[in-house]
C-alpha cells in the first residue's frame, strides 16, 4: 500500500471524531504519540512496535473526596490495542467516541488513578 493511500483511509477513519465534537476535540502530537482531548477527557495514543497502536483513555479530573486533590481514573479498552490499518484504525476511534460520550465499563477496564497538584 503507497503512503498516500494509506494517509487516506486513515484521515477517513479519524473524520467520525471531528464530525461529532467538532471544535470541541484538540489534538496533540509528540514524537509517537498522539493526544486527543474532548472536554477534559483525553485518548493517549502510542505507537508501538508490530504496526500497532495502544490507547490509555483518562476521565476528566474530579475533587477526590477524602484527599481533596483532583483525580482522574484511567481506562484501557478491552481490545488493549489497535492494528495499524483501516479496520483496527475504525475501531479504535469508535472506542474514543465512545469513551468522549461518558461510556466507561464494560467497554473499559479501569485501570489506575492520576492525582493531580
Amino acid at each position: 500500500m503507497d503512503n498516500f493511500e494509506s494517509v487516506r483511509w486513515l484521515a477517513d477513519s479519524v473524520s467520525p471524531l471531528s464530525s461529532k465534537f467538532g471544535d470541541r476535540l484538540s489534538l496533540l502530537r509528540e514524537r509517537n504519540c498522539v493526544q486527543w482531548s474532548c472536554d477534559g477527557h483525553a485518548a493517549i495514543v502510542e505507537f508501538q512496535p508490530g504496526n500497532e497502536l495502544r490507547a490509555t483513555f483518562v476521565a476528566a479530573p474530579v475533587i477526590d473526596g477524602v484527599s481533596s486533590r483532583p483525580v482522574s481514573a484511567v481506562y484501557r479498552a478491552r481490545s488493549r490495542s489497535y492494528r495499524l490499518t483501516r479496520e483496527g484504525s475504525s475501531h479504535m476511534v469508535a472506542d474514543m467516541i465512545a469513551f468522549f460520550s461518558g461510556i466507561r465499563e464494560p467497554r473499559f477496564t479501569f485501570v489506575n488513578a492520576l492525582y493531580g497538584g
